[in-house]
């Protein structure tokens, strides 16, 4: 069955979902629509504005956010883990406080881009002198450093005047190395640094 507007691209997934499903249709609509802004919101992992849940919804500006207004309370109404919040216009779906400590334990943590070349350096040459790691990299790394701990990708001991940094279990796991010596874990990184 080929549904309206099928193999035109789309900005957002959710819009060929929406002209399918014709959100905006009064009778059962608001129910459907309700899920559709949840599902937005959950599929962007940031916030967005009413705009934004309008355009990945296929709804209207007026019944993107009646939708959002309604899923706010629905979520106040039940014991979830998961509540809306607005943060200035835009609105974000995430755990509630009391919840965050047991979904962050499971929750893939992104990289960014800046941290991989310090992580990686570190990862192949540990244990790594972080006055070295600065030698060669320059300033910045404190604070790349600082990052990585807080992401628990990397420690760092006590050594003389500076630190020894190595990276933890959670950088082999993020990165699925199953290296149990640090020359498994340097052969792997030059295959795949000779690969990319």
């Amino acid at each position: 069955m080929a549904f309206p507007g099928a193999g035109r691209p789309h900005r957002y997934p959710a819009e060929g979902l929406a002209q399918s499903l014709d959100l905006r249709a009064k009778s059962g609509g608001c129910r459907l629509s309700v899920k559709a802004v949840e599902a937005a919101l959950f599929s962007a992992g940031r916030p967005l504005t009413p705009q934004e849940v309008a355009e990945a919804t296929g709804l209207s500006l007026k019944a993107a956010d009646a939708a959002l207004q309604e899923l706010i309370a629905a979520c106040q109404g039940r014991e979830s883990a998961l509540e809306v919040v607005r943060l200035g216009g835009k609105y974000a779906l995430q755990l509630r406080r009391e919840t965050i400590t047991y979904g962050r334990r499971l929750a893939p943590q992104e990289i960014p881009g800046h941290l991989l070349r310090t992580l990686a350096l570190v990862a192949h040459e540990q244990p790594m002198l972080q006055s070295e790691l600065k030698r060669r990299l320059g300033d910045r790394v404190y604070e790349h450093v600082g990052e990585l701990l807080e992401l628990g990708m990397l420690e760092r001991e006590r050594a003389g005047r500076s630190f020894a940094l190595s990276v933890t279990e959670a950088f082999d796991e993020y990165f699925g190395i199953s290296a149990t010596t640090q020359a498994e874990r340097r052969a792997f990184l030059e295959q795949a640094l000779g690969a990319s």
